[in-house]
């Protein structure tokens, strides 16, 4: 992985990134049985490259604010590094919101740029007030080569059009913005947190102490790349570390059980229900079983139970459960949850057959991760112990321990987007006032007791 210290932009690190794994895939987009798309870093650089001139060519400057709304694919990861290499602040929006909500989002934001594909833009412009749209350049990818754009531009043919001009790389400094990220959706007060360049660097300079990722290590990307958590591990994290991103077109349960053994992956996220669908799915094929067949699995269960009590031991547990481990390609390490309240037995059910489940708790407000459980010793009623670097309290306990978490330190967000009053009530001496309740166990990790649904 990249020494992140160096670093003081996002852009520049990527940079770096790209230069360093030139030869490495650090990019494969799969619809079904199609594969879309396989880069090098080399590859991917040559197409990100282009675009960036083409925004510059058409006045895209430092600080300038561009949006993507996109579903996962490659030119989602192109173009937010275009955007980080002209010193571009990156607004990226959930596709799954309706029209009328991404025109409120797109003006609030300020940007000036939008990339998005074709249906969702066919959408916006069957919205009333998309003449008021505050993105002045649209480009839209994959439309029909006659398609009726209402004055957008197609993302193939402007990216073509930066041709062999060499843009020029921006730099910016660990203060400035990187991103304008909104927590939530707009059925209220739009809620759009102002993400630094440093926020992202030292959240990313966290993990490898946890959950390291090699050269060469494959992560899925499920999770839409505009949450926090998968921009983070399923972009960022891959790039400085010379991993690869598989995104699937299609979330499919056959396609995306099917990519576990086929691209050998390693790493995934989840959201706790994709979880407990995983957690069924995996049930149903054991009763399935002959009563003969599941009295060996219930053996071999207990003995890798007995076995990993105290630590993850992924070879040992590999070799006993090979036919379940097989399931997921042989080769999976961690599978990272977040994002809502972890039931603890669905997380103990995959210890239990000897896949690490890491649970994690965080806000985009706190750019993604304050707390994970590191399996020293695996406990499934907790969220870990807080990251390095980042400090958590109790506010106002009661007779149990319980009251509001608060957190403080260098991956706290710099305000909310044009909302001093819910910022000054947010973000309190330093201490950002999530809102969430919890408490600390014996051995210092967190345990929630109710929480709002905004982690991770």
């Amino acid at each position: 992985m990249l020494d992140l210290a160096k670093y003081e932009s996002l852009g520049a690190a990527l940079r770096d990134a790209l230069d360093r794994w030139p030869d490495e895939v650090c990019l494969i987009e799969a619809d079904r049985e199609r594969e879309k798309a396989r880069l090098t870093y080399r590859q991917f650089r040559d197409a990100a490259l282009p675009l960036a001139s083409a925004l510059q060519a058409r006045g895209f400057r430092e600080a300038d604010r561009a949006s993507i709304i996109m579903t996962n694919q490659s030119k989602w990861l192109i173009s937010a590094y275009a955007i980080f290499y002209c010193g571009g602040i990156l607004v990226p929006l959930d596709y799954k919101l309706s029209p009328k909500e991404h025109i409120a989002l797109l003006a609030h934001s300020g940007a000036g740029v939008l990339v998005t594909e074709y249906p969702i833009w066919r959408a916006i412009l069957e919205e009333k007030g998309t003449r008021d749209l505050s993105a002045k350049l649209v480009l839209v990818t994959e439309a029909p080569e006659n398609a009726e754009l209402g004055g957008a531009l197609r993302w193939e043919d402007f990216q073509k059009s930066g041709g062999a001009r060499e843009p020029v790389f921006v730099p910016r400094k660990r203060s400035t913005w990187a991103c304008i990220v909104y927590s939530s959706g707009t059925g209220g007060q739009p809620k759009g947190c102002v993400l630094t360049h440093e926020n992202y660097l030292e959240q990313c300079a966290m993990f490898p102490a946890l959950y390291p990722v090699w050269r060469g290590a494959r992560y899925l990307s499920i999770l839409p790349t505009n949450h926090a958590i998968d921009f983070m591990l399923g972009f960022v994290y891959q790039f400085v570390s010379g991993g690869t991103v598989v995104h699937l077109r299609t979330l499919r349960p056959e396609y995306v059980r099917e990519a576990f053994p086929k691209y050998g992956i390693t790493h995934v996220t989840l959201v706790p229900a994709i979880l407990k669908n995983l957690q069924r799915g995996l049930k149903a094929r054991f009763d399935a079983l002959s009563p003969g067949k599941r009295r060996v699995l219930d053996v071999l269960v207990g003995i890798n139970k007995r076995l990993t009590r105290k630590r993850a031991r992924l070879g040992l547990s590999r070799m006993l459960l090979r036919q379940v481990h097989s399931g997921f390609g042989g080769k999976l390490e961690a599978i990272v949850v977040g994002g809502a309240f972890s039931e603890p037995t669905t997380l103990q059910f995959f210890y239990d057959l000897g896949i690490p489940v890491a649970n994690a708790y965080g806000l985009t407000e706190a750019c993604t991760g304050i707390s994970v459980n590191d399996l020293k010793p695996f406990r499934a009623d907790t969220v870990g112990k807080p990251l390095a670097g980042v400090e958590v309290k109790i506010i106002g306990p009661d007779g149990e321990g319980i009251g509001e978490v608060a957190v403080r330190g260098k991956t706290v967000m710099q305000q909310y987007l044009n909302d001093p009053e819910l910022t000054a009530g947010t973000i309190v001496d330093g201490w950002l006032m999530t809102g969430d309740l919890g408490a600390w166990t014996a051995r210092g990790t967190c345990s929630f007791s109710a929480a709002r649904k905004t982690w991770l």
